[in-house]
């Protein structure tokens, strides 16, 4: 097999250097600086040119042409005129290796970059390495929990806590236990409140979440009764027995088996140890009891926040690691304790901690989304859960193994070029802004994923605009007429594209505010 890789001037060094260790490639540099800016037209000429030069038709000497860059048309007429295919390759230079490896999985075409297969491809593959570990039989150390297994042979699960559940309503709860499934949790917390005693609401706060998803559900409380009441109704776990509630709670939990997550404990004298031998004594302690008497546990040692009075993040983490190379038993990790509790953005603070978590032997990562900053905390530690396991697996690092958390920076780009000899003038605001017969007031509507335009006439609402794309919106406006001068188009798509961004990535939007405006972005 024979390539012709045909790129512009600015890209042909660094293609040629990606692909050096082919010998197979040939790497054509066209007369254009840029490799986006080739037609099929130009494309034609250079293959023309290049036939002339070798004296010989390319489709002689080469299987197939590949061409770089953002290139926007169908080449497939490239083919009718040379007589060679030519198909779009990726659209960086550096996963032309990519492609090359993956040539026999992958179907080149006219049309669309290859991107999205290699993603694709290697994803798939991904996700049958998880699948069959998922078939994996128990083996001392894993448990089920409902129809789940859990333990080291498994991925981390997901523990998604809906807080506060007896003060939903119906719909209310339907709604977070969806978000919660489409979200990726592998089971749903049903979180109390604390000091209430709401055990009289769990058998219908449990058949509405039951009707929804057949995921396990665990009951998160202190309260004994609300606990007992759970355990009566079948629930999969419960959150939480310690050294105080234990023996209220033996007889129940040896007619049902339910799994426990264990504390090391005891709330009802206010006793929480402060260190890491006192951790994982009063662990041990309380888990002999449960082996005593067969019981189905999940160790808690309680991954704290950091710089917490007391024991602290850091030995709380040895606390977990120095239990769990004692006691082959599935432990609970409650990186929520963590990511609620720090004011940072949580999609790398939770991909760092269950990385912690799986390298110290975790196997249940617990997180509410109780705050704004935690959003989309569920979806975060599944893809995590899903990357780490893969990694483990394959005994590599979290690196390029079909799942990432890479959601606002990028890996990569290639987004160097040279200013053309052209005149060049500084952008300046216009002093004077002349008014447009109309205007938008522009708002997001996070439930149903919309963004909102109401048009108004001298500050009298006469039509609202509803759509899920900027495109929708503004092609809607400009459709009715409502729209007459330029700057008023340019100044409207831009507020819909933050009020689009501000739904995508969990921001507050105010029109004419910019979306990213803190002391980070502006320092």
């Amino acid at each position: 097999m024979k390539i012709l890789v045909i790129t512009g001037k600015q890209a042909f060094t660094k293609v040629s250097s990606v692909i050096k260790n082919y010998e197979f490639i040939d790497v054509y540099e066209a007369n254009i600086s840029i490799a986006a800016f080739l037609t099929p037209n130009l494309i034609i000429k250079e293959i023309k040119k290049l036939e002339t030069s070798k004296n010989k038709k390319l489709s002689e000497i080469y299987d197939f042409v590949l061409v770089t860059g953002l290139i926007r048309h169908d080449l497939a007429r490239i083919y009718e005129e040379t007589g060679i295919k030519c198909f779009k390759s990726t659209r960086e230079a550096s996963d032309i290796p990519v492609l090359i490896k993956n040539l026999d999985k992958i179907k080149l075409s006219t049309v669309d970059y290859a991107d999205s297969q290699i993603v694709k491809f290697i994803r798939e593959n991904a996700q049958k390495e998880i699948e069959n570990a998922e078939k994996l039989p128990l083996t001392p150390g894993n448990i089920k929990i409902g129809n789940l297994k859990v333990g080291n042979d498994y991925p981390m699960r997901v523990l998604g806590e809906i807080v506060h559940v007896p003060w939903l309503s119906k719909h209310e709860l339907e709604e977070k236990v969806n978000y919660y499934v489409e979200s990726g949790a592998d089971m749903i917390d049903l979180g109390m409140v604390s000091n209430e005693d709401y055990s009289k609401d769990l058998k219908q706060i449990i058949k509405t979440v039951r009707d929804i998803t057949d995921k396990p559900v665990s009951v998160d409380t202190l309260n004994t009764k609300e606990l007992i009441e759970a355990i009566n109704l079948d629930v999969d776990m419960i959150l939480s027995v310690d050294s105080g509630n234990f023996d209220e709670l033996l007889l129940h939990l040896k007619e049902k088996n339910t799994v426990s997550v264990v504390l090391p404990t005891n709330y009802k004298t206010n006793e929480v140890p402060e260190n890491i031998s006192e951790k994982i004594q009063n662990m041990e302690k309380i888990l002999e009891k449960f082996k005593e008497n067969e019981l189905t546990a999940v160790a808690d040692p309680i991954l704290e926040p950091i710089n917490n009075s007391g024991c602290n993040f850091t030995e709380s983490v040895i606390a977990c690691y120095e239990f769990k190379k004692r006691n082959n038993i599935p432990m609970f990790f409650g990186i929520g304790n963590v990511t609620e509790l720090f004011d940072v953005d949580s999609n790398g603070v939770n991909a760092s901690i269950a990385a912690i978590g799986q390298e110290i032997g975790g196997n249940i990562l617990f997180t509410p989304e109780a705050s704004q900053k935690c959003k989309f905390s569920i979806k975060e530690l599944k893809t995590a859960s899903k990357m780490l396991f893969l990694a483990k697996m394959r005994n590599s690092l979290p690196k390029d193994v079909g799942y990432d958390l890479i959601n606002y920076k990028d890996k990569k780009f290639d987004e160097e070029f040279d200013l053309e000899d052209v005149k060049i003038i500084e952008a300046v605001e216009n002093e004077k802004q002349l008014l447009d017969r109309g205007s938008f007031k522009i708002r997001v509507d996070r439930k149903n994923k919309d963004i909102i335009a109401t048009y108004y006439i001298k500050n009298q609402p006469k039509l609202i605009i509803k759509g899920n794309t900027p495109k929708k919106i503004y092609e809607t406006a400009l459709r009715e007429n409502l729209i007459t001068k330029m700057d008023h188009a340019a100044y409207f798509g831009k507020e819909l594209r933050n009020a689009e961004l501000a739904l995508k990535l969990g921001k507050k939007y105010n029109q004419d505010f910019d979306l990213f405006y803190n002391e980070f972005w502006n320092q």
